[in-house]
């Protein structure tokens, strides 16, 4: 049990470390060394080839992919908060949601470290790689298992769909493959269904900026 509450923080921490945008390399390389020791063990054959494509990415391309799938001055970027999928905006329930489960722990969001709020995607897979790593040294259980179905079981669905679709995807859509098989372990394990499809907020809300965006530009 304890081995596989490890191997599921592993996933975590990997999926979490891909989201933070750094000029510090030391972190890609940090990223990297938990692709090779996944890779050791991958959940199917197909992912095999989709870690192999992760670690040929050097930190010079791996941020420029980030950067234009993320952090780019445009409307295209891929929303990285659990509340953009859940309203189409920030800070709305999906963070509170975060923030009264994290209120059961000794843990508090480093500003330092994380300045984006606790709805935040790589936020929320840290909190859970965290959890996990308790819960195998302490035996607990609780947290990890309420963060899932509370949280990430909601937005993770659509949240691999848009990186996949983004034009821009290389790294990210292996890293949509190895992490589509992982969420599927995860829910068999934890007994959680996929949630129903719905009416996405998040893509209304971006079309919505596109929009504006477009009225902007031939104001000007």
């Amino acid at each position: 049990m304890k081995d596989i509450l490890k191997a599921r923080s592993y996933y975590y921490e990997f999926a979490s470390s891909t989201l933070f945008f750094s000029e510090k390399e030391s972190l890609f390389k940090n990223m990297q060394e938990k692709i090779k020791e996944l890779s050791k063990f991958p959940i199917t054959d197909e992912n095999k080839t989709d870690f192999e494509v992760m670690a040929k990415f050097d930190f010079s391309k791996f941020k420029d992919e980030q950067n234009a799938m993320f952090f780019s001055l445009s409307y295209s970027n891929v929303p990285t908060t659990a509340s953009f999928y859940d309203e189409g905006r920030d800070n709305g329930k999906a963070r509170l949601d975060v923030i009264n489960i994290i209120k059961k722990s000794s843990y508090r969001r480093d500003e330092k470290k994380c300045e984006e709020g606790e709805d935040f995607i790589g936020f929320i897979f840290g909190l859970m790689a965290t959890f996990l790593k308790d819960e195998a040294n302490e035996n607990k259980q609780e947290l990890s298992s309420e963060l899932f179905k509370t949280s990430i079981n909601n937005f993770i669905d659509e949240f691999l769909d848009m990186l996949e679709k983004s034009k821009y995807a290389v790294f990210f859509k292996a890293y949509v493959s190895v992490m589509r098989n992982f969420i599927s372990l995860e829910r068999s394990l934890l007994e959680v269904q996929e949630p129903p499809k719905k009416v996405s907020q998040a893509e209304i809300s971006l079309k919505k900026q596109s929009y504006m965006a477009e009225i902007i530009n031939n104001e000007d």
